[in-house]
């Protein structure tokens, strides 16, 4: 309409140009040809010339128009077609993202061939089906993707994964995972993905392979990969945990550095070196970690080592308290250790003040057991009273 509007607007233009040109020569047009003399105005030639120029053009169009109609139909059709199922796939994942599943999938499957990437539909296909819990019909899906255009290997073994955890097919998901690392080994979901379900099924020695790649290439916080990391190593000790402190320290040696200061780590190291009678090594390893991280568990398994030096044992204890403040476990063990050591005052006072804040049932039993060397049997009776009813509140 605006190109009509466009013509008319300069046909009218034109047409009073040539009029003020021509308002006072007229001119003549004279055309003789075969004895025949044709005589008119050059006004009138002109508009005769474009006449018939417009509808020669006219003409060469439905001429033109005429042959190539066959071709410009199929195209409209297709075009039609192609729109269509651009639509369709519009239309299935709106229902797939509201959570109606099986519209979803019957949208996106039923014009999925006409679409330009059709292995996009079919994936998504897969999704739906996956969440009816129709296995037979995610997997036709996962395969006509994997043959179909518009979605790459990577996409499909992705979903294929990804679908298979959720429906709790470890196995296959792993060789799944396993042909994705083959070809995507820096990839960060397949790393990711691959450590996950590796630390899923027990197999620390696979996801102690992807760690590296994971520090590195992995787009997950650091600490959930240390997680993942302390789980794989702690298996690799735990496999010579029957074995002598020698083993233990060489397992120990190909932990990576980052993870040696870990308590986590550092405990479980320690425990095993405490099974294999090394208490004096264990206790070595828990004071350096100890130097620059508070950790709980770790003095708690300090106050159970047996070191030969126990008035040394005791001595780091309280520079801990001085180091990090009274913590009831500080207390507790120091206490203890006051208690091995048959220093009952001070072994009293330390139980004493582990439970300044909040009564613990650990240090009440051991209060109990410093009466008893001293023997106050009421008083070792009602600490032993008090710890076993707050034991079994705490259960």
């Amino acid at each position: 309409m605006r190109r009509l509007l466009l013509a008319f607007c300069l046909f009218v233009i034109l047409g009073i140009v040539v009029a003020l040109v021509f308002r006072d020569q007229q001119g003549y047009l004279l055309l003789s040809f075969g004895g025949w003399e044709v005589e008119t105005s050059l006004l009138f030639a002109v508009a005769a010339l474009i006449v018939v120029l417009a509808i020669g053009i006219g003409l060469w169009r439905l001429i033109v128009a005429g042959v190539l109609l066959p071709r410009s139909v199929r195209n409209r059709l297709a075009k039609r077609r192609e729109r269509k199922a651009r639509h369709s796939l519009y239309d299935g994942l709106q229902l797939l993202l509201e959570g109606r599943w099986s519209r979803a999938q019957t949208e996106l499957s039923r014009l999925a061939d006409r679409h330009e990437a059709p292995g996009l539909n079919y994936l998504l296909a897969a999704r739906a089906a996956q969440f009816q819990g129709h296995v037979s019909d995610r997997d036709r899906f996962l395969q006509l993707a994997s043959s179909k255009k518009g979605a790459s290997e990577l996409a499909v073994l992705l979903t294929q994964a990804q679908l298979q955890i959720q429906q709790g097919q470890s196995a296959e998901a792993m060789a799944s995972l396993a042909r994705l690392y083959q070809m995507e080994p820096t990839h960060p979901q397949v790393l990711q993905l691959y450590a996950a379900q590796s630390a899923s099924v027990g197999d620390y020695k696979q996801l102690r392979a992807l760690v590296p790649a994971l520090y590195k290439y992995g787009e997950m916080p650091t600490e959930n990969i240390d997680r993942l990391a302390v789980d794989a190593w702690n298996d690799d000790l735990a496999h010579n945990q029957q074995k002598d402190a020698i083993a233990l320290t060489t397992a120990w040696k190909r932990v990576p550095k980052r993870l040696r200061s870990k308590p986590g780590m550092v405990e479980r190291y320690a425990k095993l070196l405490r099974q294999a009678g090394a208490d004096e090594q264990a206790a070595d390893v828990v004071r350096e970690t100890l130097k620059h991280e508070w950790s709980a568990s770790l003095v708690l398994l300090f106050g159970d080592l047996e070191c030969a030096d126990r008035t040394a044992q005791l001595a780091t204890v309280e520079n801990w308290l001085k180091q990090y403040g009274e913590e009831p476990e500080l207390l507790l063990v120091a206490g203890r250790l006051c208690l091995r050591n048959r220093l009952w005052g001070r072994a009293r006072s330390y139980f004493e003040a582990s439970q300044k804040n909040q009564s613990r049932p650990d240090a009440l039993l051991e209060l109990g057991r410093l009466f008893e060397e001293i023997n106050e049997k009421e008083e070792a009776r009602s600490a032993y009273r008090r710890g076993l009813e707050l034991r079994d509140a705490d259960r």
